[in-house]
């Protein structure tokens, strides 16, 4: 049987999330929290516990693999990831090719912090630094690709710290609260990790 845990380096664990109330209600809390939606799906979504049970039981079913992030024992956030390519991560693939060479094994991250007493702590970028390592090392990853919206500052400070670079930018990419929002596409490739 396949390990649930994903990444463990210091305080930091990441474990694969469970199809169970516990995990459920977990994201419930972080998924009808202003701060976070104002980032993660936006504040005109409305959240219930059966939204959060069928959509991230199908994700794994989607080949994306859903986790729980702890720090020093504390489960604080959610974190995802999923093999790539430029039709899957909605991007021009000129723009994408740029980046990415055909043979490279690419995965797609996201993540985010659900207990705001973690934020503006560097808590954000150790999670990211274990979760990038945990890609690079045991998943074979040649390259990781994030796609913060512009105008998340704070996340986008973060992906900078742990090694992203800006690539481009998509205009009108995600569409949250009643307008499309741009988003830059930042990535990292192994040899600069």
């Amino acid at each position: 049987m396949e390990s649930p845990i994903i990444a463990c380096e210091g305080p930091v664990a990441i474990r694969k999330m469970q199809n169970s109330e516990h995990d459920f209600l977990l994201m419930l809390r972080w998924m009808t929290d202003p701060q976070t939606m104002r980032y993660w799906e936006g504040m005109q979504e409305i959240y219930t516990y059966e939204r959060v049970a069928r959509e991230f039981a199908e994700h794994g079913r989607e080949g994306v693999t859903p986790c729980i992030i702890a720090y020093a024992g504390a489960e604080i956030g959610y974190c995802q990831f999923c093999l790539l390519n430029a039709e899957l991560f909605e991007v021009p693939e000129r723009e994408y090719a740029r980046f990415a060479r055909p043979e490279d094994r690419v995965y797609g991250i996201d993540i985010f912090l659900g207990e705001v007493e973690y934020r503006n702590r560097g808590v954000g970028t150790a999670c990211l630094k274990a979760l990038m390592r945990a890609l690079f090392e045991t998943h074979g990853a040649d390259a990781l690709m994030i796609d913060p919206k512009t105008h998340n500052a704070r996340a986008i400070r973060c992906y900078r710290k742990c090694g992203f670079q800006d690539l481009f930018i998509v205009p009108q990419r995600e569409w949250q609260d009643g307008k499309y929002h741009d988003s830059l596409i930042m990535g990292v490739r192994k040899a600069g990790f």
